[in-house]
């Protein structure tokens, strides 16, 4: 993807999670609609199966919705803050369900 499109996408998605933190629940569909696939494979990986990473991947939302106002531009890139939030709900989630005692999952 040329460096333009990757900025116009960047600046897009900043945007987006600026009117989130407004409590702007079409801009929360915007996010969705631009992240939701990277953010669920994400959570599909580490989680192994797919039901239990779309709980996550919901979850994963709600957490956006409420720390949009913290997303720093100056300070990381919108998908690696975005990525970071899946990344660690479904680590969570995972160790959450050995705690349980449904095992290892894979």
């Amino acid at each position: 993807m040329p460096t333009s499109q990757t900025d116009e996408a960047r600046e897009a998605l900043v945007a987006a999670l600026a009117a989130v933190a407004r409590q702007d629940r079409a801009a929360l569909r915007r996010v969705y609609d631009l992240t939701s696939a990277k953010l669920f494979g994400i959570c599909l990986r580490i989680c192994g199966d797919r039901g239990s990473a779309e709980d996550v991947l919901q979850a994963v939302y709600l957490k956006i919705w409420d720390r949009a106002g913290r997303f720093d531009a100056a300070r990381a890139s919108p998908i690696t803050w975005l990525a970071t939030i899946a990344r660690n709900s479904a680590i969570d989630w995972r160790r959450s369900a050995v705690a349980r005692g449904l095992g290892p999952v894979r």
